[in-house]
């Protein structure tokens, strides 16, 4: 889910929860003021939570020269020719994914393997 999805989502709830708060209560009246004050709160920390998750999600390429991945764990690698392999680190070498080694000198970047796809209506 997108943060523009679930800001809408959270748009919607706000909107039936606030129609709801007015109908019971008096839009003057303490509670309703609390309560309203209460769900805004609870509305913005959950944009910020779904904006976090994109945030996460989008990480960039982290360079060789700044982290390495531990041992064993398939990621994505950059290539000096701009080329994408999955591979991974075996103590100081690079291996594509069919256990190949890969010059050390041509890995310059990598990052974590995205997220399987999720099957619509899930």
């Amino acid at each position: 889910m997108t943060t523009a999805a679930i800001t809408t989502a959270l748009a919607c709830i706000t909107r039936a929860h606030l129609d709801a708060v007015e109908t019971a209560v008096h839009s003057l009246s303490k509670p309703h003021r609390e309560a309203k004050r209460s769900f805004k709160k609870c509305v913005a920390e959950i944009a910020a939570i779904a904006q976090s998750v994109d945030q996460e999600r989008e990480k960039p390429w982290t360079p060789v020269e700044a982290k390495l991945p531990d041992d064993s764990l398939l990621v994505l690698l950059a290539l000096n020719d701009d080329d994408v392999w999955p591979g991974y680190r075996d103590g100081d070498l690079w291996r594509y994914a069919d256990a190949m080694p890969i010059n050390v000198e041509r890995v310059t970047h990598w990052m974590a393997m995205p997220a399987p796809p999720t099957r619509s209506g899930e």
